[in-house]
């Protein structure tokens, strides 16, 4: 996959097949049509996908606290898999949102594009005004000669997929949910930094993760997880919150229980995958009882490691 940083930095000489958006998470709905386009494509066209950043969302509404489900560089290694073959990250400014319609189409519907074929999703919309996107995009299309589709919704138990909907779940703690409709777990990545020393003293040492400051966080609460660090995969147990039991900080921290793995780690980059919730934050009365529900959480996540094992096996 070739990436480009700029649309007027793209050109072929071959006819080309274009999806555009913004593909934060790269789930289900984005990779229903990605395959859509790659299928559509059949080797006759070269496949180009125009997303930008930051998010129309981050510059448009600047006081609101935006996050998003993949880092840039997770939004990329996601869409490497997908098999597209040209990736045109633009940036998104204040003078690019002003663009009409009419302009934006023109800066990709030129002659260095040969653009065929375009495949858009169902929540479609470019330019100043929203309204009437797809409509619009029909008109100008027709008059190129260019092919375009749009895909309905993709849905999960009835749930429309979309980013959106993802970042309710995973506030809401709806991991499972929000695991179906990326497609993959949710990631959560981050070097290690020293902590208090509190996990350790209770004989649950853990890793305290500084993740990218943009990335959403859960719901704040216990989680069974995988862990890679160097090649390999473990097992183990996150703790999102605030440690209620022990501080009044309100910070939330990352907190990650790697199970049978006893090496140095600190400063080093971990990958944290969240597979189920457990139970959600809670203060209690001592330590100890901290302690004793600490045991009971690593014994019921050995469990859920232990069943999927066993329902691999049948398989």
């Amino acid at each position: 996959m070739k990436i480009y940083s700029l649309i007027d930095e793209f050109s072929s000489i071959f006819p080309c097949s274009l999806t555009l958006g913004v593909f934060d998470g790269v789930h289900m709905g984005h990779q229903k049509i990605i395959k859509n386009l790659i299928f559509k494509s059949d080797k006759k066209y070269s496949t180009v996908l125009l997303t930008f950043h930051p998010h129309p969302k981050e510059i448009l509404n600047p006081k609101e606290n935006f996050y998003y489900l993949n880092t840039l560089s997770e939004r990329i290694s996601n869409l490497k898999k997908t098999g597209i073959k040209h990736l045109i990250i633009h940036p998104f400014t204040i003078d690019f949102s002003r663009l009409s319609k009419k302009n934006f189409f023109s800066k990709i519907f030129h002659l260095k594009w040969k653009i065929q074929l375009i495949i858009i999703g169902y929540d479609f919309h470019v330019g100043k005004d929203k309204n009437d996107s797809y409509e619009e995009l029909k008109k100008i299309t027709n008059y190129h000669g260019i092919k375009v589709h749009q895909l309905k919704p993709y849905k999960i138990q009835k749930q429309t997929v979309s980013s959106t909907n993802i970042r309710k779940s995973l506030i809401l703690g709806d991991i499972e949910w929000a695991n179906k409709a990326l497609g993959y777990f949710y990631p959560l990545s981050g070097y290690v930094i020293r902590g208090k020393g509190i996990g350790r003293g209770i004989n649950f040492p853990t890793a305290n993760i500084q993740v990218n400051s943009k990335k959403l966080i859960p719901k704040k609460g216990v989680y069974a997880v995988k862990i890679n660090y160097i090649d390999k995969t473990y097992h183990g147990m996150l703790n999102i919150g605030t440690n209620p039991t022990i501080s009044n900080n309100k910070t939330i921290k990352i907190e990650v229980h790697i199970f049978d793995f006893f090496g140095n780690i600190y400063g080093k980059k971990i990958d944290i995958f969240i597979i189920h919730i457990i139970r959600k934050e809670k203060k209690f009365n001592t330590l100890q009882e901290l302690k004793d529900q600490i045991h009971r959480d690593k014994i019921n996540i050995k469990k859920i490691f232990s069943c999927e094992k066993k329902n691999r096996s049948y398989n």
